[in-house]
Order: structure tokens, then sequence, then C-alpha cells
């Protein structure tokens, strides 16, 4: 089974370490539709969609992503990925962009990687097939799949300068967006909020999570809280939990061979008949049917 990023906020596992800062997933999907939840990561992502359509959410705001898409998550900003049919495959690059620095200050340095560190520039949302230098930002982007895949000698400085060339090439081709001190970060004071909420389910979902406790959470009324929440998630606060635990007791049944009350009450639902039912509405099939279907596959 592929590997996949498993988080509602900020992923609590690094890519990578200290001394290889850098992780490449690819995820092949025949049979259930990809999706993995709102999360966030201090590292830069690089995603390429070889195959399918997806939704992507960036801060909440939602993009339609065509095959052949090459996007580019920048840190901290608050993503969610969702399949929109089958079969997909993608691909993702993710990596701390201080494994670009260079040690001797120059004007690579000056002009784009410390720009790009502190926020003065930024990556484009995407680069899509009619986008200048698209070709040659694919095969860069090709060649780093190619040399994590072999791994053969000497290919970490394969990745590393095919991560450059791709800084070179943006640049070149007018994507990076340069920006003043004073614009205002993405990473605003809703968004702030919003992380908070989220990890606070991450780390409860398991236990009886009230709305009054997600409210107090954010410093907000009930009723207000309810609002704000649904504008920047485009769901309830119930149901997003919901969703969220849906998703660990499908990981449960698909890895696991623990009995389906128990999945249950591990992933936080109090009633095995309110489980079946929101299981059904949100995979198309009860938790029996979608464990039978898994050792199928």
């Amino acid at each position: 089974m592929e590997q996949r990023v498993n988080a509602a906020y900020r992923e609590s596992t690094g890519h990578g370490t200290v001394f290889l800062p850098l992780q490449v997933y690819s995820f092949q999907e025949e049979y259930d539709p990809f999706f993995v939840s709102h999360h966030w990561h201090e590292e830069i992502e690089i995603l390429f969609f070889e195959k399918g359509d997806f939704l992507l959410e960036r801060n909440m705001l939602p993009e339609e992503i065509r095959e052949g898409d090459i996007v580019f998550v920048g840190r901290s900003v608050l993503h969610q990925i969702a399949g929109k049919g089958l079969p997909s495959l993608h691909h993702a690059v993710i990596f701390d962009l201080e494994m670009l620095r260079f040690d001797r200050y120059d004007m690579a340095q000056a002009c784009i990687l410390a720009p790009l560190w502190n926020g003065e520039c930024a990556f484009p949302a995407r680069v899509g097939r009619d986008d200048a230098g698209y070709g040659e930002i694919l095969a860069a982007v090709r060649e780093i799949l190619c040399a994590w895949e072999g791994r053969r000698g000497g290919w970490y400085l394969k990745v590393k300068a095919e991560l450059l060339l791709i800084l070179s090439l943006l640049e070149g081709h007018g994507h990076l967006r340069h920006s003043d001190r004073t614009q205002k970060s993405e990473d605003s004071y809703q968004m702030q909020e919003i992380k908070r909420v989220l990890k606070y389910m991450e780390e409860h979902y398991r236990e009886k999570v009230t709305l009054a406790g997600l409210a107090g959470e954010a410093g907000m009324n009930e009723q207000y809280f309810c609002r704000f929440f649904r504008k920047m998630t485009g769901k309830t606060p119930i149901t997003y939990l919901n969703d969220y635990r849906i998703g660990h007791a499908a990981e449960a049944l698909a890895k696991t061979d623990a009995r389906i009350v128990e999945i249950c009450y591990e992933s936080g639902f109090e009633n095995v008949s309110y489980f079946i039912k929101k299981f059904k509405e949100a995979k198309g099939m009860t938790p029996k049917e979608y464990r039978k279907r898994g050792t199928l596959v």
C-alpha cells in the first residue's frame, strides 16, 4: 500500500531527516479516490498530477486541478487534496527550502532563496500545460522522481540540482511572485484560528468533543464559531469531525483485523449504528463491505 500523508493540521511527522530534508511520495489509486484532509507543514511541496483530475483546497479556497498540472504549495499553507475519479496517479516532492541554501552568500541566495524564505517571494500556485516553461519544469520534476526511485550514486546531488533548476526556470519564465515586505501574509489570523481548532480535533477525536469545546478553543461563542468554521471549511464542525473520524476508521479497516465495534469506539464514535450510517454516507458502503472489498484488492 502506498504511504499517505495522514493529518488534518500541521503534520506531526517530518519529511526526511536533518541530514536528508527531502521526501518523495507517489500515490496511485485504482479502487478508492485519493483523499488527504487539511494539513500544513513548513516544507515546500511540489505536486505533479500525472493522471486524473483533482480538487485542491489551499487556505480553504478550492481549485480545480487538471491532469498534467504541476502545483506548488508554500510553507505553512493549509491544504487538502481530493481525487475526482479513478484511476489517478500523482507525485509529491516535499523538501526543506534550507537544503538549497549556500554557505557563500551569492546572487542566487540574495535574489531568490532568501526572499522565498522570508516571504518576499512566492512560488506560483501552479504551472499548467499551456504555461511558459512547462515542458522544461516537468522534465526536471521527472528527473527528481527517477533519481529518488533509483537512488544510485550521486542521486541526492542530482535532486538538489534539479530543484535549483526548477527555481531557475520559474524565475526565468516569470512564474515566481515577488512582493514587498508590506504584503499581507497568507497565514492570516483566521488561518491561525482554524489551524488551532483542527489541531484540537486531531488530538481529541477519540474523545467526546462538543461544539462548546471547539468554540472555546477558538475563543468564540458557538453561533459565531459555527458560521466561521463553515465559511473556512465548507462544513459544519461536527460534519468535519465525523469525516476525520471516518478517515481513521477506514484506515483501520484496511490495515488491521480489529473488530468493527472496536474501530467504532477507537475512532471516537459512541454509537455503532450511527458510525455505520455515517461511514456509509461517506464511503458509499458499510464498514463490513469496505473491509471485504479491501481484502480483494
